[in-house]
């Protein structure tokens, strides 16, 4: 088999070298989210709403989905992969002693291919490919793992969704069997929900297990073989997903008005408190108002044309870039911050730059609103104060706040030097860089040879 990358090169050469009387018309999108302690998070947005994104079902389908991911046009592998890096920058990542860079997030990539085309009838036609390509966070022991706290929670919430995720691969593999009464437990987890349509639906599924050799790991080696092995055993028939585009929207519009309808008067069952009627039919009312939103939304996204999408999302890549080349040209002139970690590739992903006057440093929600706000272990809500005047730069602990500076804790206030590593709290690792100070240095050492 090619390399995804190969893959998909090859796709966009069949797209742009398409040619005859009828000729096809192509879009494809892209879309990353994250499943972190179950809870959905997009990684093409900087920010997401407390408690993560609502996860929806299509009543019409019955499948899952989440109606407020970011969905963008690309037309190459390259925009892809920029889109991936820019997924990959937001994922969450955190140490445990097995493994430094332990993921502590589900991970899916969705990629939807659509070809539009004519029939023989003559009418529009919609043929749909949707691939998804998902990094499972590994299983982990709690006691190998030495994780505590919000990364005991984390483990115990990913372990979960992995179980759920078997229940449902055994459920399948019965089914493929012959068995009639077994019943597949999808909404046992945000993971299984959303791949349904990927594990039992109209679809073809590989799955790569990653094994350890060392013996201390023979159980877990195991358990995975096992995984693996159910998933082998799931039988799926793949078929074509074409649907007319007049009727797609023609049906949307229909199934607007229905659910109008039905907002005036939500039924209720009997025997029900006055208490208990009132809080259903809000629930209902807000499922309505949900689903009606997102038709409106896929309305929305039919009558844009494809080019004038993709045009939007290279103009928003292109300005992405002038914010990096901006970043890049302030990294050369004024003092920031860089973090450090203990994986090279993570190290260097998070710049502060700092402003002339005060920087406050302190717990993230803190109603003093801090301008460097953080979370994790001993971050005070006010903890420490950076002041840039001129070529100084000056770093002061807030009371009984934990920081260090190159490893001695710091009491009061101290000016920083170039390359001066600073801790905050117990996690929070950053490499100081001051430019100016860093041309001093450059011509005092020149001018002593």
């Amino acid at each position: 088999a090619l390399p995804i990358s190969e893959e998909y090169n090859e796709l966009f050469k069949a797209m742009n070298s398409n040619k005859g009387n009828h000729p096809m018309k192509y879009e494809v999108t892209f879309s990353m989210l994250e499943i972190y302690n179950e809870q959905v998070r997009d990684l093409l947005t900087r920010t997401n709403p407390k408690g993560g994104l609502p996860v929806r079902q299509n009543p019409k389908l019955g499948l899952f989905y989440v109606p407020d991911v970011k969905k963008v046009a690309v037309g190459s592998y390259v925009e892809i992969e920029k889109r991936i890096e820019e997924g990959t920058m937001n994922r969450t990542v955190a140490s445990t002693n097995m493994n430094a860079t332990s993921s502590r997030a589900h991970t899916v990539v969705t990629i939807t291919f659509s070809q539009i085309g004519k029939n023989d009838a003559g009418q529009e036609t919609k043929k749909t490919s949707v691939i998804n390509l998902v990094d499972l966070a590994g299983s982990e022991r709690a006691d190998s793992t030495g994780a505590t706290g919000d990364r005991l929670k984390e483990g115990a919430n990913i372990n979960k969704s992995l179980s759920a995720l078997g229940n449902v691969i055994s459920a399948l593999a019965d089914l493929s069997a012959g068995k009639k009464k077994a019943i597949v437990p999808y909404r046992d987890s945000i993971l299984t929900k959303l791949l349904q349509n990927a594990l039992g639906g109209n679809s073809k599924t590989v799955m790569i297990a990653a094994l350890s050799p060392a013996d201390i790991n023979y159980s877990e080696t195991l358990s995975t073989l096992r995984y693996a092995d159910r998933a082998k055993k799931i039988k799926t028939r793949a078929v074509v997903n074409e649907n007319p585009l007049h009727k797609l929207i023609r049906e949307l519009r229909a199934e607007n008005e229905r659910l109008k309808s039905r907002m005036g008067g939500v039924p209720v069952a009997a025997g029900m408190s006055e208490e208990e009627k009132s809080k259903m039919k809000r629930k209902m009312e807000e499922e309505i108002r949900a689903q009606l939103e997102a038709n409106m939304h896929m309305l929305g996204d039919m009558s844009t044309s494809w080019d004038e999408k993709l045009k939007n999302n290279r103009d928003e890549s292109a300005a992405g870039q002038a914010e990096a080349q901006k970043m890049e040209r302030l990294k050369e002139t004024e003092p920031h911050l860089v973090n450090l970690n203990e994986d090279p590739l993570l190290s260097g992903v998070v710049v502060h730059i700092l402003k002339k006057g005060k920087t406050t440093v302190g717990r993230k929600g803190a109603s003093s609103n801090p301008d460097l706000p953080f979370t994790g272990l001993n971050i005070e809500a006010e903890h420490a104060v950076i002041g840039v005047s001129g070529k100084e730069v000056t770093l002061k602990s807030c009371q009984n706040a934990n920081t260090s500076i190159n490893g001695s804790p710091l009491v009061g206030e101290r000016a920083l030097c170039h390359l001066d590593r600073l801790l905050f709290g117990s996690g929070h690792m950053y490499v100081f860089k001051n430019p100016k100070s860093r041309s001093t240095q450059k011509k005092s050492s020149s001018s002593s040879s």
